[in-house]
C-alpha cells in the first residue's frame, strides 16, 4: 500500500508541475519569428521564453492605428543575471534601450515601460543575454490598449 502512495504522490506532483509548463504561454496575441509578418489583428503578445549569454530573442507586436499606449514588460525574476531591452518602432529606427536600473533605480530583474501615442505598426523588441549563467527564463509582454 506504501509503494502505491509513493507513485500517487508522484503522479500528483507531475501532473501539477508539468501542467503549467505544457499549457503553453498566456499568449494574447501571435508572436512572431524574425522575417515573419505580424497579423493585422494581432495587438499584443504575453509569453514566457528562455535566453542563454550572449544571445538575442526577438519579438514583434503589431499596434493597430489609434492606440493610446502600448504597455511593454520584460520579467527574468533572478536580479543577480542582467538582461537588456532593445525597443524599435515600425519605421525601423531605435525608440529605447533599457538595462534594468534605467526606469527605477533597482537592480529588480525587470524593465516596465508605457509608451504614450505608439505610432501604428510592427513594433520589434530585442532581449538581449547581457549577463546570463546558464539559461534564463523571462517573460515578455507587449499589449496595445
Amino acid at each position: 500500500m506504501m509503494t502505491y502512495n509513493r507513485i500517487f504522490a508522484l503522479v500528483l506532483a507531475l501532473v501539477l508541475i508539468v501542467s503549467p509548463a505544457f499549457a503553453g504561454s498566456s499568449e494574447r496575441g501571435v508572436n512572431t519569428a524574425p522575417g515573419e509578418n505580424a497579423l493585422e489583428n494581432d495587438t499584443g503578445i504575453c509569453a514566457f521564453y528562455s535566453i542563454q549569454q550572449g544571445e538575442t530573442n526577438g519579438h514583434n507586436a503589431y499596434v493597430p492605428s489609434g492606440s493610446s499606449t502600448l504597455f511593454v514588460d520584460l520579467d527574468w525574476f533572478i536580479p543577480q543575471q542582467s538582461l537588456t531591452l532593445k525597443i524599435i518602432s515600425p519605421s525601423g529606427s531605435t525608440y529605447a534601450y533599457y538595462h534594468d536600473t534605467d526606469l527605477d533605480g533597482d537592480k529588480d530583474a525587470q524593465i516596465r515601460t508605457w509608451i504614450p501615442s505608439p505610432k501604428a505598426g510592427t513594433w520589434q523588441f530585442q532581449v538581449y543575454g547581457e549577463i546570463v549563467r546558464g539559461t534564463q527564463d523571462y517573460s515578455f509582454e507587449a499589449t496595445a490598449g
